[in-house]
């Protein structure tokens, strides 16, 4: 991972850039032959000054063009966009507001993208424009994103940039890589090793064979997509951190008898952090409350609660200060259909003619079907997870680990059956992406009761065997987008392959 992120580049706009410099002198030739035709008696001398400075041109513009870029989508973009708006002066937007006075003062507009998203390959697709209370009649865009997150991901960019005196700038070209490579580390990959240390804990703790626990931690290093996000900036990997933190805590209370108010605390704040970055972990964060309350109702009451209600607070506050209300933006639909300005052209946005896989499947059947084990199938590209609920299968029979089992299947049921009732704008696969991202939250749940299922196939050559064929198909497809996670996954290109063979 670290690797990756040290590499993380846009290849699709590198072979662009050497694309346009290949076809150079297939434009000059173009050029030369219009010059000819319509200047019969052209001075050769000035032909060849005239293609030598259109050759200039062309090489000029095709080496300085906006192709190297670590922002690999335009989900990603949304975010980088409000963390440059709330940390570069020259980046924030003003508005003239007048006093009880008659006097006018500017101030500014937090987390309005405007100035940002109109800079060369800053664009974003995923923002919403609506005007301020106090100004019903201007409309700003911000970023479709709850803003908590962002602002909280702000902070190292702002060390950075105003430590340098501001020459660490994502504006500085010269230092744009370094930015984002340093923020992806700091914010990506250093937690998900935490994650993945304390999922380890965990598998060592449940799990009764070496060939089982070293089986679940070798999946959950090189066979979840979670390795493949690690370098572009988004709110699953953040998420995933949460809820295994949370849970590490949970289960540290509840079967290790653990009283230490810290790991209450701990499970609340991250757990509701969790919220924060994906709504519908908001049903994981209760079940853990009541799961601890009814171990330790004090200190669930007095550490685990107000922990949660902090971030809640936070939650809302940054939602208010960007938006003044408390409703994110996904719940406002009417945000999504506006005109606006880049480079002096009015566009539609993006959801209001979407376009690709963002117009959505037709099917509802077609999508449940893809979804589950079709080409952005949880069980299709990650097979490893049948294992993972054959050991959720075998914890319901077990008393001790009835409540937890329960509470992954019914949280995981509740969360699929929700995105699959979605309507057709909706029902996108999460764009265009490596996997069906919306469930990755879900991943630390599944990991620790897959070593039950691992511990079972360690027993007999064909079981290990399967669980191989299983692991090595789960590695294949959270390698394949090797450059960049907003890709198709295998089985999108594979079925497309094979439709062009038939045809």
């Amino acid at each position: 991972m670290f690797g990756r992120i040290l590499a993380v580049n846009r290849t699709d706009m590198q072979i662009l850039k050497q694309y346009r410099i290949e076809q150079i002198p297939k434009q000059l030739a173009e050029k030369e032959k219009r010059l000819r035709a319509d200047h019969p008696n052209i001075n050769e001398d000035r032909l060849k000054a005239e293609l030598k400075k259109t050759e200039t041109r062309l090489f000029s513009e095709a080496r300085n063009a906006q192709f190297d870029t670590p922002l690999l989508s335009a989900n990603d973009r949304s975010r980088w966009d409000t963390i440059r708006a709330l940390v570069e002066p020259e980046m924030r937007v003003v508005r003239t507001v007048k006093n009880a006075d008659g006097t006018e003062r500017n101030e500014y507009v937090w987390y309005a993208i405007d100035k940002v998203q109109n800079e060369p390959g800053w664009d974003t697709i995923d923002m919403v424009r609506h005007p301020l209370p106090d100004q019903p009649e201007t409309g700003y865009l911000f970023s479709s994103k709850p803003p908590l997150l962002p602002t909280v991901l702000s902070v190292p960019y702002a060390v950075m940039f105003y430590v340098s005196g501001g020459k660490l700038s994502l504006a500085n070209e010269q230092f744009l890589f370094l930015i984002v490579r340093t923020m992806l580390i700091l914010c990506n990959l250093l937690p998900l090793v935490f994650c993945w240390f304390l999922l380890a804990r965990l598998i060592d703790r449940f799990g009764t064979t070496d060939w089982g626990r070293i089986f679940s931690v070798a999946f959950i290093c090189f066979g979840t997509f979670l390795s493949t996000f690690v370098v572009t900036l988004n709110n699953h990997l953040p998420a995933v951190v949460c809820v295994t933190i949370t849970f590490y805590c949970a289960v540290r209370i509840v079967y290790d008898g653990e009283t230490r108010r810290r790991y209450f605390i701990f499970a609340g704040l991250f757990g509701a952090f969790a919220v924060a970055c994906e709504l519908p972990a908001l049903m994981f964060c209760v079940f853990t409350g009541l799961w601890l309350f009814g171990v330790q109702r004090f200190r669930t009451v007095c550490g685990f609660l107000p922990a949660a209600l902090v971030i809640a607070a936070a939650f809302f506050a940054a939602n208010y200060a960007a938006h003044q209300t408390l409703r994110p933006p996904y719940s406002q639909q009417d945000w999504y259909m506006f005109e606006y300005e880049r480079g002096g052209k009015i566009l539609n946005s993006h959801w209001k003619t979407p376009q690709g896989a963002d117009v959505g499947e037709e099917s509802r059947v077609a999508y449940i079907f893809h979804s589950a084990i079709g080409h952005h199938g949880i069980f299709s590209l990650t097979p490893v997870w049948i294992l993972s609920f054959t050991g959720l299968g075998i914890w319901l029979r077990r008393r001790e680990h009835f409540f937890a089992a329960g509470m992954i299947l019914l949280t995981s049921m509740t969360v699929f059956v929700f995105y699959m009732l979605m309507e057709q704008p909706n029902r996108n696969y999460g764009g265009n992406t490596a996997a069906l991202r919306w469930m990755f939250w879900l991943a630390p749940l599944w990991s620790v009761p897959l070593v039950t299922a691992a511990d079972w196939c360690s027993r007999g050559v064909v079981r290990r065997s399967s669980a191989m064929i299983l692991l090595m198909i789960s590695v294949m497809s959270a390698a394949y987008p090797v450059w960049n996670p907003w890709s198709n996954p295998w089985a999108v290109n594979l079925l497309q392959y094979v439709e062009l063979i038939i045809h």
